[in-house]
């Protein structure tokens, strides 16, 4: 009689089994997730206008100034960077 009463519990799934789901499924979706092409758009940063006058003023300081070629060279980078953001706008304006 003592065996008439016992049952055994409900047997689920195995832990491992679950976790092997799991980490199959998260496998797909992240491969399937690069089949898509992102759209890149450039960020360009708004110029602020200079007028030709602090142009020429700029100038006329780094003229002053030879013996300060750090200054020359950091110039030099801002009028690049400028130009490059200009071609960058106007790539953006094409666009829309």
């Amino acid at each position: 009689m003592i065996g008439c009463c016992y049952s055994p519990p409900p047997r689920g799934p195995r832990p491992g089994t679950v976790a092997l789901f799991i980490v199959a499924g998260a496998l797909i979706v992240s491969a399937l997730a690069g089949c898509t092409q992102p759209v890149v758009r450039p960020q360009c940063i708004p110029l602020k206008a200079v007028s030709k006058a602090d142009e020429n003023t700029l100038a006329d300081e780094l003229d002053a100034t030879p013996d300060m070629p750090a200054l020359h060279d950091m110039a030099r980078d801002w009028v690049r960077m400028r130009d490059e953001d200009r071609v960058c706008l106007k790539k953006a304006r094409s666009r829309e």
